[in-house]
C-alpha cells in the first residue's frame, strides 16, 4: 500500500476510534484484541460497534496519531484520550478493497488522573 492510500485509511481508522463509526470495515472484518492481561477476537461490523459503543458510550478524542504503510495495510499509533483518562494503542490494519479486512489492536490500557501523574513524576518521557 502506498504512502497516501495508507494515510487515508488510517484517518478513516482515527474517526472509527473517536465516533464508534464502524462504515470502514469489511463485512468479514476480524478483529485481535490485545489489551493487559487479556486478549479476545470477534469478527464483523455489528460486533465491533457493540464493543466501541460499551467501552466508550461517548466516543473519545484522538489528540495525536501516526501511521505507516505496509504492503497490504497500515500500522497506526494512537493517543486516546476518555475524559481525563489516556490510552496508548498500536493497531494493525489489513485492507481489501478499501476496507480494513483485519484488525489487530495492542493497548497500554486506560491510565487515570493518578496514574498519569505518577507516570509524570517516575518516567518523564524524552519524547511526547
Amino acid at each position: 500500500m502506498d504512502h497516501e492510500e495508507a494515510k487515508k485509511v488510517a484517518e478513516r481508522f482515527v474517526r472509527v476510534v473517536e465516533n464508534n463509526d464502524v462504515s470502514v470495515f469489511a463485512d468479514d472484518v476480524f478483529c485481535d484484541i490485545n489489551v493487559p492481561e487479556w486478549r479476545f477476537q470477534m469478527r464483523g461490523p455489528a460486533a465491533v460497534k457493540e464493543w466501541l459503543d460499551g467501552e466508550q458510550p461517548d466516543g473519545c478524542h484522538v489528540p495525536s496519531w501516526r501511521a505507516d504503510a505496509t504492503e497490504s495495510g497500515v500500522v497506526v499509533e494512537i493517543v486516546q484520550l476518555l475524559g481525563e483518562e489516556l490510552a496508548r494503542n498500536m493497531h494493525r490494519l489489513e485492507v481489501r478493497d478499501g476496507k480494513i479486512a483485519e484488525w489487530t489492536m495492542y493497548c497500554t490500557g486506560v491510565w487515570n488522573a493518578e496514574t498519569q501523574k505518577r507516570h509524570a513524576a517516575e518516567a518523564p518521557m524524552l519524547r511526547p
